[in-house]
């Protein structure tokens, strides 16, 4: 077997486990890993890249994910041996012409590892059709667009917000990026040079990567069932402490729970002592498919005199991940400095994608959608309580929260690497908890578990995948521990 080079980027904005995935995926491809050959144990191939086990794993998954590898019990990770064609139960999407999973029993593959929409039920036909008709009517739509946002797409947004209570400038204080992760990776990029940035702490990677990676200093503050631990609160309300706050109150990943309204004025009145901006992560608050509505920050700020809060809000789960679209709204001077580093990434983002968004929001097209989704995840949500209902031995699980994940503690018999592996070999892809936490020792007895992409009747196939995981890794002995 040839040997295949793996050169880690840290200053990349790709994830580590994708880089990994990457060069294994070619080497597959390329016919380097025959059908059937394991690939390099995940505690030696850890050891020469110098990441962790639970990172090999995450790239293995991908492998799997992609239809190139299979977990086995007792071999680790195996490049697959059949060439077919199977389902990813998160929209019905096929993956064809590659070597897919040796599931024996023709199941599919849960796709439980990424927060994403069920896209069978998402209005892509819909959308496209809108495209269609925007673009028959309006030549223009092939061209740039202005750097802010097209703006009908920006009065519409406040327009439907304001009917939730949340006020914001469409001319002056806000700005149209693609997607969520760049809003935030600007703003990371619009603090000062080695900033001190406090961030939730499980949070969601890609922010903690976005601040780290502009030489940032992380700051964690934990996270408790009601928002944000008042102890740690406390620490950076301190003038000066840290100037800037990455939060996600609403559905936080990866935890899917939400804070309490006092919770949430606890934030805003650190925000006030301490003078740091508060950056809401609103991802997921349009669902809302318990009828909770639950204030937002930038809504609240207002009772909080001196509080700063910028919310990024996407539409990447709530309407289509395609669109790549998110909004970015809070004080003017700030949304000036995000569109100078924005221009300087790209211009613009499309016209095609926003004057299409602007007439499904403001001809009611997408309250209408969510009145109608709502119902169903609502029914997944109850399916999956119904299921978890059953204890698994070596896993406990929270009532699952109103957005789209949950976190699953492991007991101390049960091995997280060993867990993972066993759920992929039986069609179930899950998130190591060490991705979601700053020091990720903490992480290490977590995992995340998402159930936004299922249907209330994929739920119960679902997690029975997990429960005989549960069982095959208390019952196997340790597979990783040879080198």
């Amino acid at each position: 077997m040839s040997s295949v080079i793996v050169q880690i980027d840290h200053e990349s904005d790709t994830p580590i486990r994708s880089q990994i995935s990457r060069v294994y995926a070619k080497a597959i491809r390329d016919g380097v890993y025959k059908p059937g050959v394991p690939l390099p144990s995940i505690r030696a191939l850890a050891t020469r890249l110098g990441v962790s086990p639970a990172t090999v794993v995450a790239a293995y998954r991908e492998l799997c994910d992609a239809g190139l590898a299979n977990a086995s019990p007792r071999s680790s990770f195996r490049v697959t041996g059949a060439i077919a064609s199977v389902s990813l139960i998160n929209g019905g999407s096929t993956i064809t012409g590659a070597y897919a999973p040796e599931l024996g029993s023709g199941r599919g593959i849960f796709a439980l590892n990424r927060i994403e929409p069920d896209l069978r039920i998402h209005p892509a036909r819909e959308f496209a059709a809108i495209i269609a008709a925007v673009a028959a009517a309006d030549c223009s739509i092939g061209g740039y667009e202005e750097y802010r946002g097209y703006p009908p797409l920006r009065e519409a947004i406040v327009a439907f917000d304001r009917e939730r209570g949340i006020e914001a400038d469409p001319v002056n204080g806000m700005l149209i990026t693609s997607g969520a992760q760049q809003a935030i990776q600007l703003v990371a990029r619009s603090l000062p040079s080695g900033a001190a940035v406090a961030v939730e702490d499980p949070c969601y990677p890609g922010a903690r990567l976005a601040f780290s990676g502009v030489g940032a200093r992380l700051v964690p503050v934990r996270a408790s069932d009601d928002g944000l631990d008042e102890q740690s609160l406390a620490a950076i309300a301190a003038p000066g402490a840290v100037a800037a706050l990455y939060c996600c109150p609403t559905y936080g990943n990866p935890s899917g729970k939400s804070w309490s309204e006092a919770s949430r004025l606890r934030v805003l009145e650190a925000s006030r002592l301490g003078g740091f901006l508060v950056l809401e992560d609103d991802y997921l608050g349009d669902l809302d498919y318990l009828d909770e509505r639950l204030p937002r920050l930038s809504s609240l700020a207002s009772r909080v005199p001196g509080s700063r809060v910028i919310r990024i809000r996407t539409f990447s789960k709530c309407l289509l991940p395609a669109l790549r679209l998110a909004s970015v709204t809070g004080e003017p001077a700030l949304v000036a400095r995000l569109l100078a580093l924005k221009v300087a990434d790209d211009l613009g983002c499309s016209a095609f994608i926003q004057r299409a968004l602007a007439r499904f929001i403001a001809d009611g097209h997408y309250q209408s959608h969510l009145e109608r989704i709502r119902p169903r995840y609502r029914s997944t949500r109850e399916a999956f309580r119904a299921a978890l209902a059953r204890p698994i031995e070596g896993l406990e699980f929270d009532d699952p929260p109103a957005g789209l994940s949950l976190l699953a503690r492991l007991s101390g018999s049960v091995d997280a690497d060993r867990f993972a592996a066993e759920c992929a070999r039986e069609g179930a892809l899950v998130s190591p908890g060490e991705d979601y936490w700053v020091d990720r020792a903490s992480g290490v007895s977590f995992l995340r578990i998402c159930f936004g992409s299922l249907s209330p009747d994929e739920v119960a196939p679902a997690v029975d995948t997990i429960r005989r995981a549960a069982a095959a890794t208390r019952d196997a002995s340790p597979v990783y521990a040879m080198i």
